[in-house]
């Protein structure tokens, strides 16, 4: 038995269950509700200790973080493979895949100053910092508490931009000849990064239009079906969420 325990438009969980729907894989759909914090109950940390999505369940043997998600389903699930048989073409793989992980932090602090503030705004100190105690991980402890109270100075979001910015850069060089990452070959690597450039999208479309072969490399990769699927909204894996967070649960 398969099951995906995810939150459905987080950039990780689209990661992984566009990759399922991409090599035709069935699983059963465990929706996560972030604003309502199920990612920090007991029972979810029995799976995944760091108290993030999205976890794979695989006959009861949970894996974590995306990317190593990512590499188990092409381990366990070889058919329509996302991950080239060329050695050298691999590598470039691996390395696409890999930085989709790495600049993850840096993506995840600009969506938090621009998306994050506002909605955590109703929480007062105390509520804060009851919901931060249930945080395992520190730097998504930190990350969430100084959302919620001062924010991130001027600084920390030039040089998080800085970074999404060099890895846009190296991204839109090294789509050429394309069309994907790995030449004809769509794979792993453009799944991860299309969640990291869509996200890129909704903060600051601009920062994606100025790089030609990223934005047409987008629009390529919104035509697959499973692209498709994995990010409209307001369907069952990707229900409307409330507007505020709450500290009661």
């Amino acid at each position: 038995m398969l099951e995906l325990y995810h939150s459905g438009n987080t950039t990780c969980s689209k990661q992984v269950r566009q990759h399922l729907n991409e090599k035709g894989v069935s699983y059963t759909s465990r929706y996560i509700e972030l604003w309502n914090h199920a990612n920090l109950s007991p029972e979810y940390l029995k799976l995944n200790p760091v108290g993030v999505v999205p976890t794979l369940v695989h006959d009861g043997v949970p894996i974590i973080n995306s990317f190593c998600i990512m590499e188990y389903i092409e381990d366990v699930f070889p058919d329509r493979p996302l991950r080239p048989a060329d050695p050298v073409v691999r590598a470039k793989q691996r390395l696409w895949s890999w930085l989709a992980d790495d600049v993850h932090p840096s993506v995840a602090n600009a969506t938090y100053n621009q998306q994050m503030r506002a909605r955590h705004s109703n929480l007062d100190r105390a509520s804060v910092e009851k919901i931060a105690t249930r945080m395992p991980a520190p730097e998504r402890r930190e990350r969430f508490v100084r959302t919620a109270t001062d924010g991130f100075s001027t600084r920390e979001i030039e040089a998080a931009w800085e970074r999404i910015e060099y890895i846009l850069g190296r991204f839109d060089n090294d789509l050429q000849p394309g069309p994907w990452i790995c030449g004809s070959f769509y794979s792993m690597a453009d799944v991860a990064m299309l969640a990291i450039v869509e996200r890129v999208h909704e903060l600051q479309p601009e920062r994606i239009a100025r790089r030609p072969r990223v934005a047409a490399w987008r629009e390529r990769s919104f035509q697959r079906p499973a692209a498709k699927k994995v990010y409209a909204l307001g369907t069952d894996e990707t229900p409307a969420r409330p507007q505020a967070v709450s500290a009661n649960a």
